[in-house]
């Protein structure tokens, strides 16, 4: 409801009120006027697939919490293992328990544990296609981001390049159910996603990311282009989005590699071909929804 309408019902309740002799003072138009916006705010609207402004608003400010329409579930570490990303940070986590670091002289992970972590973790494309032996950490985005998390949680500190564990990070350890809902939280909203990439625009996915997870609960029974989910996304954040960077840094980074999307390429058009997403097994698991 825009300001004009707005201005027309209370003008409408106002003369109402008045034929029917009832006084009208600032009081009274006052409560209406909030009656009208709380309407209003509660009301679906199509351009956000059915949620209300207040939904959206809880989704953009209040993500995951109580009155959010997307939830996280209290899971088990057996059920953590099995979310992709979580068991990439930690393993670094238990590497790390177990002894220091050395990074490489320019500050990354020896090749050897990136080798280790990316095993466990969801297959990059790239990599794959290049059949590549000696995978740096900045090649494998997925322990790149499980790196990234620990060291925001504060759990990993670099010191004359040698990583450790920080007295924090120690305590985290101990109970590692607790940790990896921390973890699997903060790679939704801890983790600018614009880190993985050139483009400055830092709000593109990073703002509304619950709602790119509703998005995939609600269409992601069937396979759809990237560019379905990004035209839905800038209905309700009208973004510039000229480099598809949308769909990258959500749907082919951060949903795959937590596991809720499967990838494949479509090369039924095109070229350029596009790839295409479909929700996984592990979305219910991880999330609920109102």
């Amino acid at each position: 409801m825009h300001l004009n309408d707005i201005r027309k019902e209370l003008q409408v309740w106002i003369l109402a009120e008045e034929t029917a002799g009832r006084s009208v003072d600032i009081n009274r138009v006052n409560e209406h006027l909030q009656e009208i916006m709380i309407r209003q705010n509660s009301a679906p609207r199509s351009d956000f697939n059915g949620l209300s402004p207040e939904d959206m608003h809880n989704i953009m400010y209040d993500p995951f919490r109580d009155q959010c329409v997307v939830q996280l579930n209290k899971l088990d570490k057996n059920q953590y293992e099995l979310v992709p990303l979580i068991r990439q940070a930690l393993f670094l986590l238990n590497t790390l328990n177990e002894k220091d670091l050395k990074l490489t002289k320019l500050g990354w992970l020896p090749l050897k544990i990136v080798a280790d972590a990316y095993r466990i973790g969801q297959p990059e494309w790239i990599i794959e296609e290049l059949k590549q032996k000696r995978i740096n950490e900045y090649e494998a985005g997925a322990v790149w981001m499980a790196r990234i998390i620990l060291e925001l949680l504060g759990w990993i500190k670099t010191r004359k390049g040698v990583l450790s564990l920080t007295v924090k990070g120690r305590k985290a350890f101990s109970n590692i159910d607790a940790a990896a809902n921390e973890i699997l939280r903060f790679s939704l909203v801890g983790v600018g996603l614009h880190t993985f990439d050139a483009v400055e625009d830092d709000r593109i996915g990073n703002l509304g990311i619950a709602y790119s997870v509703w998005l995939l609960n609600q269409f992601g029974s069937e396979w759809h282009f990237g560019s379905f989910y990004q035209e839905h996304y800038q209905k309700a954040f009208n973004f510039p989005d000229k480099y598809t960077i949308y769909e990258t840094r959500v749907f082919s980074r951060l949903f795959y590699w937590l596991g809720i999307v499967e990838m494949r390429l479509n090369k039924q058009v095109g070229p350029p071909f596009q790839w295409e997403y479909r929700k996984t097994d592990l979305l219910p698991m991880i999330f609920s929804f109102k």
